[in-house]
């Protein structure tokens, strides 16, 4: 039976097939300003303490950097006045037995009618970025499974920049969840494409074992 796909997982294979057949030999840790921005987003609308966050995340990340404590800082400020999704930012299984799709959404809505993404990256000057139109079209295709019927909107929680971006998925980011997950498909069955000519190299954690020669799917299988 062919494992179902996380949805950062389809996200991986939409930026560059190599990138998830990366992930999925040697997955990556979860990153620093990854755990900074979940623990700051737990407290949007209630408390944003320095301190408290600070500890809970000496909680979560043992012997993180103190260097992370500035960033941490640098992130509350900007989300003092950052109007919270109107419900609970806590870890949510979600899953699409038609796509055979699995994830882990950060928040949705008591009856269903939305979610929320929390992203550790700056928010763009207008809009949402085609990697995050497509990360939020593959978790309301769990979402509308489940509900039966469409999501309302999913809610881009950009934290560095304290700002929060309410997106519909349009169909053309529906039709792009379809393509990657054919990519992730065919590198879990062996069959990798090259690397593409606009693959994001200088931000992926594995970009050293590509430049050491696996450039390609026939160079690495």
């Amino acid at each position: 039976m062919t494992p179902p796909i996380t949805v950062s997982g389809l996200v991986a294979a939409h930026r560059c097939p190599l990138r998830y057949w990366h992930d999925l030999s040697r997955p990556a840790a979860e990153s620093v300003r990854y755990a900074v921005a979940k623990q700051v987003a737990a407290h949007i609308g209630r408390d944003l303490e320095p301190a408290v966050i600070w500890d809970e995340l000496t909680v979560v990340l043992p012997g993180v950097d103190p260097g992370a404590r500035a960033l941490m800082e640098a992130w509350t400020v900007a989300c003092r006045d950052m109007r919270p999704p109107p419900f609970e930012l806590a870890d949510r299984p979600v899953r699409s037995e038609r796509l055979g799709l699995v994830g882990l959404v950060d928040g949705v809505a008591p009856d269903l009618s939305a979610c929320a993404v929390v992203r550790a990256a700056d928010a763009p000057t207008f809009g949402v970025t085609f990697a995050d139109r497509v990360r939020a079209a593959a978790y309301a295709l769990c979402l509308e499974e489940e509900r039966g019927r469409p999501l309302e909107a999913v809610h881009l929680v950009y934290i560095p920049t304290g700002t929060v971006r309410r997106y519909t998925p349009q169909p053309r980011d529906r039709r792009a969840v379809l393509r990657a997950l054919a990519v992730a498909r065919r590198v879990q069955e062996g069959r990798l494409p090259p690397r593409p000519a606009d693959a994001p190299c200088s931000r992926c954690p594995h970009a050293r074992a590509c430049a050491s020669g696996a450039r390609s799917g026939r160079s690495i299988l």
